[in-house]
Formats: structure tokens, sequence, C-alpha cells
């Protein structure tokens, strides 16, 4: 039995699951029927729970090529009557951003659902960007629970919204509350049969589908309007909770939501002070009667989040407006305002925050270590075959040249560490051939290294990799091909040779740089370093050949821990 069975399970029935995998379940209630995505950490549970179960559950499910792609087949099911979700990590967005912002402008019978995962503290990403920014941009509601339970029921929620306004909504979770565990009441599956429609009628009412000068006035119009009947719907006590902690008079009044409210009550608890919280189940649209009743008369109002002072700035623009007097606290004009605006709030963030707020002893009994401890980074698998690539691609590229290697997203942006030091520069997926195609024009005589995933070829590099062909860019890639999407958790890609569904054609990445123009590409098996060696010695001399340009070794094995984990 496997152990996303549970997520099957029938009505009534108590899970113990993590919050990937209640979103998961919401869906199955919810009626989706097309689920989309591409894996990335927080949110990359979700494709391994629907790997196992999206066939029994009726649901069709890809991991796409990247984000921008998942997110417009789930938008398209959705226009045309299909329960849709999509989910990603919080940098994802940027890659699906150009569709994201569009959303809210079109009709969308089916419901469409979108999961955004932001990591406070870049656990695994590249920053900590927040991503109820981009709500604001493209006029879209946004959800964020703070449990197991409220991950299932806002989902379920948000497609109901969703199918009633024919409008997408955003639910957005973070690291902590992707990867909390607690339990879960469940209800009914819907199995309601849902026939896919283009309805002409519906198009041509609602504005249509084509944003031109003419046309978008009535669809923004459309998307404010949206916007203003879910915020009316939402601005209630049942998604928006007023709590009480402590059994004494109120010590103090807090706004706040999702995760920074569970680390807020385990605050206040080990402190002993009573509050009153109102935890926001709502975040964009504000939802402001709840917010203004909840303020009243009060002299002071805190308001805790973790990263910019989106709320913070909306609730005091709402005092504003309709002129309570109430003073918001939050981090703008604190002494520490730039840190506040960094890193998670734990539950210990959380008790200095609010002992300081108070002027009372925090209580926290313990002692920083008097001995500094050592700092352990990630580090590549045992056995890893991307460590004796590195070793080999050190050799190549020659003592002291490591600055003119590029990094990209997965396993082998580790090679920067010790003792490999390759892979210098690094922005996003895909980055690595556009920043060695600069450097190689600042450099010219210099050999110019970059390296990509397998995963990330297929995600974002490959216009890197055109441009530089196009420009002749003299430059070598080193494909770093282990079959899998493998940072993530093994999910699959379009080099893996099966997707959810099972079976699917692998698409070489070898034939894919001939059609682009590359004309050196070679294989080199990872674990025999001398070939690796003279395959990239090679590249380089034709590199900088009087007719040379780009040059892609590919460093061949798969992933070593899959590899182990299928053998036992």
């Amino acid at each position: 039995m496997s152990e996303f069975d549970q997520l099957l399970g029938t009505q009534k029935d108590v899970i113990n699951v993590m919050g990937n995998y209640a979103f998961v379940r919401g869906m199955l209630e919810s009626g989706v029927q097309v689920a989309t995505c591409y894996p990335g950490s927080p949110t990359a549970e979700m494709a391994n729970a629907l790997l196992s179960i999206s066939e029994r559950a009726g649901i069709y499910f890809e991991i796409s090529t990247n984000e921008k792609v998942a997110l417009e087949i789930a938008a398209t099911s959705a226009i045309v009557g299909r329960p849709s979700a999509c989910w990603m990590k919080s940098v994802g967005l940027n890659v699906a951003s150009d569709t994201a912002v569009q959303l809210a402008y079109l009709t969308m019978p089916g419901g469409l659902v979108v999961i955004l995962g932001d990591d406070p503290g870049h656990l695994s990403s590249q920053n900590e960007q927040d991503n109820r920014c981009y709500a604001r941009i493209g006029y879209l509601p946004l959800l964020e629970p703070a449990t197991p339970q409220e991950a299932k029921d806002f989902f379920r929620l948000a497609m109901s919204v969703s199918r009633k306004y024919s409008a997408p909504v955003f639910i957005r979770t973070t690291t902590r509350t992707c990867h909390q565990t607690g339990p879960v009441t469940l209800d009914a599956i819907d199995t309601t049969a849902v026939t896919p429609k283009w309805d002409d009628e519906t198009m041509q009412r609602d504005g249509g589908y084509i944003p031109l000068p003419g046309t978008f006035p009535p669809l923004k119009r459309k998307a404010l309007q949206n916007l203003e009947k879910i915020r009316i719907e939402l601005d209630n006590h049942i998604i928006n909770k007023v709590i009480r902690v402590g059994d004494d008079i109120p010590l103090i009044r807090i706004i706040t939501y999702g995760h920074t409210f569970q680390s807020t009550v385990s605050a206040l608890e080990f402190l002993g002070v009573s509050a009153e919280i109102l935890k926001l189940g709502m975040t964009h649209p504000l939802p402001r009667e709840v917010v203004s009743d909840f303020i009243g008369s009060s002299q002071k109002v805190y308001v805790f989040e973790e990263l910019d002072p989106v709320i913070e700035n909306e609730v005091k623009l709402l005092c504003f407006n309709q002129g309570i007097k109430s003073r918001v606290i939050g981090k703008s004009g604190q002494p520490d305002e730039l840190e506040l605006m960094i890193g998670e709030y734990d539950p210990t963030r959380m008790v200095r925050i609010i002992s300081s707020h108070l002027g009372i002893e925090s209580g926290l009994d313990f002692q920083e270590p008097t001995l500094p401890v050592p700092v352990r980074s990630p580090q590549l698998c045992p056995g890893c075959g991307h460590r004796t690539a590195f070793f080999a691609a050190t050799k190549a590229i020659g003592k002291g040249k490591e600055a003119f290697s590029m990094a990209d997203i997965g396993c082998y942006s580790l090679g920067f560490l010790p003792p490999y030091r390759l892979g210098n520069l690094l922005y996003c997926m895909g980055s690595g051939a556009p920043a060695a195609s600069a450097m190689s024009k600042a450099f010219p005589d210099e050999p110019v290294l970059s390296f990509v995933g397998d995963s990330t070829f297929f995600h974002a590099a490959m216009p890197g990799i055109v441009n530089a062909v196009y420009n002749k860019h003299r430059q070598v890639i080193m494909v770093m091909d282990n079959g899998i999407t493998a940072m993530t958790g093994h999910q699959p890609n379009p080099n893996s040779g099966y997707g959810a569904t099972g079976e699917a054609p692998k698409i070489p990445i070898d034939d894919v740089l001939r059609a682009f123009g590359v004309r050196f590409v070679e294989r080199a098996p990872s674990y025999e370093a001398s070939k690796v060696e003279d395959a990239l010695k090679r590249a380089f001399e034709f590199a900088h050949s009087p007719d040379g340009g780009v040059a892609v070794v590919i460093q061949d094995e798969p992933c070593a821990l899959r590899r182990s984990r299928i053998d036992k």
C-alpha cells in the first residue's frame, strides 16, 4: 500500500498528512480534472502524490517542461470548463509571470486554482521573494492557509469561488505550511462529470480572450469587478477568524496569517501572554470590514508578517481612509526594520519580537554556543557522477580559471563549493549559457564553461543556447545528464523516457543541440574522468578554433541516489 493511498479515503476519515498532500486531497474533493506543475520545493511532494494516484483519481496530471507551460495548460483547461489546478515554487512564478498577470482578465468557467510555494528563509531557493506582490499586480485573490486542514479546505473554497465567478484564485503557502504534518478530516470526493466546451456565447459576453487595445478595457473592468465581488464574499469571520489566546484580558492585539499565526500562538503561550488575534485567511484583497471591526477603538494593533510589510501598509491605508486612530505597528520604523524583512518568523523569533514590543523578559532559557558551530552546506551525494565530472572539468579548464565557469539551477550548482569551486555566477534557471556568452565576449582568449542539467535544459536553457549559437559565442557547455529531475525528488522530465502517465518519448538532448546548429556534441561517462577531461579539452579547442563557437560535452551518468534505490 502506497503512503498516498490514504488520500483516496472516504468522507469523515481523519488522516495525518503534510500540507502538500492535503492540497492534493483538496483537489480530489473539488473535482479537479487537470493538474499541472513543474516540480520545485516546497511544493514538490504534490507531484509525487499525483504520480501515484492521479489515474485512480481520474485526474489528468502532467509535469510540464516549465511553470509557464504548466500554467497555460491548466488555464486553458479551465477556459473550456475543466476544473484545473497548477502549482509551482516561489521563483517558478517568475517563469510563469507573463501568463499569470493575464489570468484575471479571462473567463474560466471550469475554475483555476494556482498554488504558490513561497520560501521565507530561502531554505531551498535562490531568494525569498514575496509573491503576495504578484497577486496585487495581477488583480488576483489570494488565500493563505495555516494548517494541513486549512490547506485542503482553502483549496475547496478557492475552487468554489473560482467556478462561481469564472475567475482564477491564488493560494499562497510557505515551506513550513507545505511540510507541516497534522490531522485532516476528509470530505467527499467530487466525481461529477464535466464535459469540455468552448463557449462562444460566454466568450462574446465576457469580452473574449484576446487583449488588444480595443478589447482590453472591458477585460480589466471585469477583473476588478470580480476581485471586489470575491472580497465581499470572503470578507467574513469564517475564513478570517478572531482567536483568543490565554484566559486573561488581552495584553496585545495582533493581525497575522498562515505560518506566522502558528508561530505567534506558540510564542504567546510560551510567554504566558493573553492576546486577541485576527487570523487572516484571505490577504488579497484585504477584508476591510473584518479588519476595521477588529481594530475598533484599539490604541495599538500589531501586524506580524514574514518578508515585506504588505499587510501592514494596507492596514495603515485602511485606517487612514476610515479615520481610525489606532496605531498600527509592524516593521516600518522599527530599529531593526531591515532585519525584520529577512527570514522566517519561527516561534523563537516571535518570542523575541513580542517580548521586545511588550517590554518583558523573553524567558528563553538557552545559551549561544561559546565555540562556533561549523556551517554544513548541502553536499553532492556519495557516488554522484557530478563529482568526477567536476574533477575532470577543473583539470580541463586549467588552474586558476575557475572564475570563467557559470552555474545553473540544480544539484550541480553545488560545484561552487570546495574543492571544485566551479560555477561562479548564478541568476536563475537557464542563466548559465547567457552568462558564459557575456564572459566569452569580455575574455575572448579564456576557456569559458557553463553547466546545465537535463531538466533545466528543457525548462529554460534552450533559448540561451540558441542565442549563443546564433551570435557565435565561443563557449563550452557541460550538460549534466542524469536522466531525472534530481534535486526536487526524482520527478521525470522530457529526457527520462517516462512521464506522469507512464512511458513517454525520450527526447535526445544530443539531437536537440544538433538541430540548434551546435557542431560539437560529445557524450562522456562521468565516472571515467579521463574521458570527460579529454572531451572538454577537445571542446575548448573547437570553441576557439577559427570556425568554432558553441561546443557541448554531455556528462552521462544516472543519478547515484536514484540508481541505488532502484537496485535495492
